[in-house]
């Protein structure tokens, strides 16, 4: 790896002094290494191929969409390793896409690009699917732990964000189908406001209540257009209540304000973005820029000449901040690095190329794999005592006990229904699940992240939101 630093090196220098930039920042991540994949290459028909990931944090183990070998590959992420494959049925061409992991229900939901929906049972190793068929197109999809359902949007006319319950009565059947107004990219839960906000590449942002609708099913409400924004990937930051979209074209990534739609900042630095990550622990956004054209002349072009592949690094602002996020800096990556994903518990960031180190030279040297990065930057501590007021409802406490941090609030007055909490962590969206009976609910658990300062904690019943709190430092 050091032979392959010096030779980046020499190559990032030699181009920007041939173009003249001035070069981004760079962003003081670790490289790990490469980890290699079976069958993936640099060219021709293994060459490599993904889409979406997700990391289950309940065991630290990363799935993410192999085209080459049509499953999902699953890496173990405290050892670097593959651990091996989940096969898709009558997986072929651009199968699978969608890949989401479901921590409270640990289930494993899969997009197969064309009409057929996946759902795994995480807790049964091997055990057949379930099968949910849905519009042409199935893509990328997320997780409404509110309604404990996954929704999905598709790439070809009609368009829909189609939703799929994954409890209840309605386990494993389509319930909502919405019709929206061109191809989906990538629909968000935002835990601050229970809303899902979906990039459509051709209008912006577009915002859907779960319980609006005619059926209650859900509705478009809001719709944010983005100047000069193919909109694609995006992650929300829940203390600003921000979301960072990565614009697939030279004007860079956008910083938007989702209480109003405005634009925050924009980030010509890093362009032609596609997945966006986030890392609550840190508070960074993480851009998979694999046809990123302005890196300032700091690292190595793909065979084109013109194309600098980089992971870009964002920072949040502090809760009692301007809510408007900073560019930390950049990496180099390799050719085809786009599809990148975060593991919050050891603060890595995974990007799987085609080609590492890249060569203006040519597509068969170097090697393809999935690049690891550390990001050393410190997390937020962990709170011996944390709090969230919901209300008349009550205060959720969070108690560090040991190695533990346990959830405990009893809730009087809710209707007898289906009541959780959702807590916005530093591993991302938790989900304790409350004992109801007879008009009260009682909500213990424990956590696997640590409570996110300034974060929110949502109080579910019966698929509506009875009271949200935010979480401060207890007493």
């Amino acid at each position: 790896m050091k032979n392959f630093g010096k030779i980046l090196a020499f190559a990032s220098l030699s181009m920007g002094s041939a173009v003249c930039q001035v070069a981004t920042p760079t962003a003081g991540l670790r490289n790990l290494g490469l980890i290699p994949v079976p069958n993936w290459a640099t060219s021709g028909p293994n060459q490599e191929a993904t889409d979406l990931s997700s990391f289950n944090p309940a065991t630290s183990v990363l799935y993410y969409a192999d085209r080459v070998n049509h499953s999902v590959l699953a890496i173990d992420t405290k050892t670097q390793n593959v651990l091996g494959s989940v096969p898709v049925p009558n997986c072929t061409g651009s199968c699978p896409s969608g890949v989401l992991v479901v921590p409270d229900l640990q289930k494993l939901v899969v997009t197969d690009r064309a009409t057929m929906t996946y759902i795994y049972d995480l807790d049964l190793p091997g055990s057949q699917p379930a099968a949910v068929k849905g519009p042409t197109a199935v893509d990328e999809l997320d997780y409404d732990p509110i309604h404990q359902r996954v929704y999905i949007g598709n790439t070809t006319a009609p368009f829909f964000l189609t939703g799929i319950d994954l409890t209840g009565d309605n386990a494993n059947t389509v319930v909502a189908s919405i019709s929206i107004p061109g191809s989906a990219e990538q629909p968000r839960f935002n835990p601050v406001d229970g809303l899902i906000y979906l990039t459509i590449p051709s209008v912006g942002v577009l915002v859907f209540d779960p319980n609006a609708g005619s059926a209650g099913t859900g509705a478009l409400v809001a719709t944010y257009p983005i100047a000069n924004c193919s909109g694609n990937g995006n992650w929300i930051d829940p203390v600003t209540n921000t979301m960072l979209v990565g614009c697939n074209n030279v004007a860079g990534l956008a910083l938007m304000n989702l209480t109003d739609g405005s634009i925050l900042a924009r980030f010509p630095q890093v362009t032609t973005d596609d997945v966006i990550a986030f890392n609550s622990a840190n508070r960074r956004w993480y851009s998979g820029s694999g046809g990123n054209g302005n890196d300032g002349g700091k690292c190595a072009s793909t065979n084109t000449g013109t194309v600098f592949p980089i992971l870009g690094v964002f920072q949040a602002q502090s809760a009692t901040g301007a809510s408007k996020g900073t560019l930390v800096g950049a990496e180099c990556s390799g050719r085809a690095g786009t599809n990148l994903a975060v593991d919050p518990i050891h603060n890595n960031i995974y990007i799987p190329v085609r080609q590492y180190p890249s060569d203006p030279s040519g597509l068969d040297t170097g090697r393809p794999g999935i690049l690891v990065f550390n990001d050393p930057t410190p997390t937020q501590p962990t709170p011996a005592r944390s709090q969230a007021t919901l209300g008349t409802y009550g205060t959720v406490n969070f108690t560090l006990q040991g190695r533990t941090m346990n959830v405990q609030i009893y809730v009087q007055k809710v209707t007898d229904a289906p009541t959780e909490l959702v807590i916005t962590t530093t591993v991302g969206n938790e989900v304790i699940p409350c004992a109801e009976t007879g008009g009260n609910a009682n909500c213990i658990g424990s956590l696997t992240g640590d409570p996110l300062m300034g974060g929110v904690v949502l109080l579910g019943n019966g698929g509506s939101i009875l009271a949200k709190g935010t979480i401060v430092q207890g007493r």
